[in-house]
């Protein structure tokens, strides 16, 4: 079995958040067409007291994120800069040689993936959060922005995804199931 130069292990926290914001994140995903009908339904409330389960989750993970020198420190961290950028391409060029890139926490294609998963996420959450809110039964113009708002990052989600555990399976199946990670004891 192949290592990487990195070799995290996660503390239960970390492992917790991220179990959080996958069971929370994916089931609000996959009852979004059960409150189609509106805020009377039982559909409605299972999507809505998932999607603000999520908010507690994405609410900690911030916290922490910005708060802590650990593990989910957003310090050094930054998708957006010309080095992260610089990173994705050197990843991504190894990717077209079949290698898999391997860099720190939040570094290169890996960071950028991890940032938009958390962007989506939020995103989701906020708007989401936002139609719960506003929803008295009739709509109105605010409602109706919200609502669209969150239909785009309806559609992200399967992207983030796909990206997330394609690079999983790409590590497990090049030797370094990273998966692992996340239940190693620390």
């Amino acid at each position: 079995m192949a290592t990487s130069a990195h070799d995290y292990t996660y503390p239960a926290y970390a492992k917790i958040i991220h179990l959080g914001l996958a069971i929370f994140g994916i089931a609000a995903y996959l009852t979004a067409e059960l409150a189609e009908d509106g805020n009377t339904n039982f559909g409605y409330l299972l999507h809505a007291y998932l999607g603000l389960s999520l908010v507690t989750f994405m609410a900690i993970r911030i916290i922490i994120g910005a708060f802590s020198s650990d593990t989910l420190s957003f310090r050094g961290w930054s998708p957006f800069s010309r080095h992260q950028w610089q990173l994705a391409l050197l990843d991504f060029r190894s990717l077209l040689k079949l290698q898999i890139p391997e860099h720190g926490h939040h570094q290169g294609l890996a960071g950028i993936t991890q940032a938009f998963g958390l962007i989506v996420f939020t995103w989701m959450a906020l708007t989401g959060t936002g139609l719960f809110m506003l929803d008295t039964g009739g709509e109105n113009e605010l409602f109706e922005l919200i609502e669209e708002l969150h239909e785009i990052g309806e559609t992200l989600i399967p992207l983030y995804l796909g990206l997330h555990v394609g690079a999983v399976v790409l590590h497990t199946l090049s030797g370094n199931p990273i998966w692992r990670r996340m239940f190693a004891r620390k």
